[in-house]
């Protein structure tokens, strides 16, 4: 039985989006600016189902219950292919599911990837973004590696704004949980979008923070970004510990790496973080530093453990038989 399988990179977001536009396709409300990130990866199989009429998934080895996220994208990719076939899909993380990590954008990019190779559709890029972003706001930005813009207000258009090679910063993302997230992103922005006082301010100030990143980035800039990357962090999560109920994410450990984040940077060294929907926090910095920094922040935290890795590229192909 013919079986593809595709491999595609989580990415994370440095000028982020928080809450969808109203509707039903799962469209952020905003631009964002992101990075996708090397050596850790989804890699998605998928093959007819010929037992029964119903699509299954299985994630990390695990049947899921909820294919949520996986039927929008197929039912779209389907109605492009021409194929009524019910699939078997097998997605496994080298990472932590669900924890804050980006999991779901690099499961349902390396999804469609295998889907255009396993039923032979020249995709444009369009329509990958619109398959994409059925199954998750932030996956359109795994199709592409290096730093990314996906634009809202050009139909959700993502531009490429450097290569990996450009502006060869490394990353170091600090696991302080591997725990799944008692409250879901897509759940979170919605209890944002309708409670938090903040919500207003945070979509206002969307142009600034990304036309500001997209100069710094091509610039190659780190103090400019750092700048822009970090308060755009900290007013993400004021909106969300505004809303009600609260949503708190970050814990004590992702607090002690602020701390020495900080240190460090009073010391010289070229350094910035960001910290999405979950306790992990990524720093990003120059590759002279970033052995002393991975060293600190094992030294003086309670991390679990650091993942250090280098800026991404696009999703591929593994294997087609």
């Amino acid at each position: 039985m013919k079986e593809t399988t595709a491999i595609a990179h989580p990415n994370f977001a440095l000028v982020k989006y928080w809450g969808k536009k109203e509707g039903n396709q799962n469209r952020p409300a905003m631009s964002s600016i992101s990075i996708t990130v090397d050596s850790m990866k989804s890699k998605t199989t998928i093959h007819k189902n010929a037992s029964n009429n119903m699509h299954r998934l299985f994630i990390d080895g695990k049947e899921e219950s909820d294919l949520s996220r996986v039927i929008p994208p197929i039912e779209y990719l389907s109605s492009i292919s021409k194929s009524d076939d019910y699939l078997i899909i097998r997605s496994e993380n080298n990472f932590p599911t669900s924890s804050g990590l980006a999991s779901s954008a690099s499961g349902i990019a390396s999804l469609v990837t295998a889907y255009e190779a396993h039923y032979e559709i020249d995709l444009k890029m369009c329509e990958k973004v619109q398959a994409s972003m059925l199954g998750s706001g932030s996956s359109p930005r795994s199709l592409m590696g290096g730093f990314v813009l996906m634009n809202h207000n050009d139909k959700y258009k993502c531009t490429q704004i450097l290569q990996k090679s450009d502006w060869p910063l490394e990353i170091l993302i600090c696991i302080a949980s591997s725990e799944r997230k008692k409250i879901s992103s897509r759940d979170g922005m919605e209890i944002s979008k309708r409670t938090s006082p903040v919500y207003r301010d945070w979509l206002n100030i969307n142009h600034k923070h990304v036309s500001g990143a997209l100069k710094s980035i091509k610039e190659r800039n780190i103090v400019n970004l750092q700048k822009i990357t970090e308060e755009n962090c900290k007013l993400m999560h004021k909106v969300m510990e505004t809303s009600k109920p609260s949503i708190k994410y970050m814990t004590n450990v992702t607090e002690q790496c602020i701390t020495e984040i900080e240190n460090l940077r009073a010391s010289g060294h070229r350094l910035f973080y960001t910290i999405d929907a979950g306790p992990q926090i990524k720093i990003i910095c120059s590759p002279e530093s970033s052995q002393i920094i991975k060293k600190t922040i094992e030294d003086n935290t309670d991390i679990l453990k650091i993942i250090h890795t280098k800026i991404g590229g696009p999703p591929r192909v593994i294997n087609e038989d």
